[in-house]
């Protein structure tokens, strides 16, 4: 028997009976570390060239790159028809939600001002009166937890939601009033603007028709350019303005 488990031990490569010692020097010279025998294959992302490093000469992007999300971006004007003049001479400015308020209980708008609208005849005290406005009627409008929309929920059950098609509920007397109020900007902006005629009041679209996600201010076309398309490869430098008019 001790002859068998001396030619064991030896079948196994010197390992040494003793498991807690592992195994002895002579097998650990022996085996291969993977790194070694893969030395000749090189890293993957090692190379300037892999696609995983990216473009080297593509700068960081810091948020604030001109295109449809830059706040002073003029987008086209998609509530007006195609063949209108509205749409060859105005454009939108987009406000975005501000879901740090309220989160998704209601809609609240941010209260950024894109400086492309004081040329347009809205200054930012304006737009900050227009923003507190808004959030100061959207908010108990939509949250679910305002004793007036949970009265109304209650009525409706009771009345088989006859209370709500009668248009009793608060949130659609707040809403109405609120789309009041917008139309009432809007004509006093333009008795503002009617001494030129030549010139293009601001204008807020209701927002039934942006679905609150959005507030869409219309403004005179400031015919910047596009934002130039971005080609794989190609080191983002900007347009020349004679590149800027041919994209235009």
């Amino acid at each position: 028997m001790a002859q068998t488990d001396k030619a064991d031990e030896n079948d196994r490569g010197g390992f040494s009976q003793d498991l807690e010692r592992g195994p002895g020097p002579d097998v650990l010279n022996n085996r291969l570390s993977t790194g070694s025998a893969l030395s000749g294959i090189g890293s993957a992302i090692s190379s300037s060239d892999s696609s995983i490093m990216g473009d080297p000469d593509q700068q960081p992007d810091t948020g604030e790159e001109w295109g449809p999300q830059h706040p002073c971006y003029p987008h086209l004007n998609p509530h007006v028809p195609v063949d209108s003049p509205e749409y060859v001479n105005t454009r939108i400015i987009r406000i975005r939600r501000d879901w740090l308020l309220e989160g998704d209980l209601a809609p609240t708008f941010s209260n950024l001002y894109p400086e492309i609208l004081d040329p347009a005849g809205l200054n930012e005290q304006e737009f900050r009166r227009i923003i507190e406005k808004l959030n100061g009627e959207l908010v108990p409008t939509f949250s679910p937890y305002n004793w007036r929309n949970i009265l109304d929920g209650v009525l409706g059950l009771a009345t088989g939601w006859l209370w709500d098609d009668f248009g009793f509920t608060a949130a659609k007397i707040r809403l109405r009033n609120l789309e009041k109020w917008i139309e009432q900007w809007n004509s006093n902006m333009e008795k503002t603007f009617s001494a030129d005629e030549n010139t293009i009041p601001p204008k807020i679209v209701p927002l039934r028709r942006t679905g609150y996600m959005t507030l869409d201010i219309q403004i005179p076309d400031p015919e910047i350019a596009p934002a130039p398309p971005s080609t794989p490869g190609a080191s983002r430098q900007g347009y020349t303005a004679e590149q800027a008019d041919n994209v235009v």
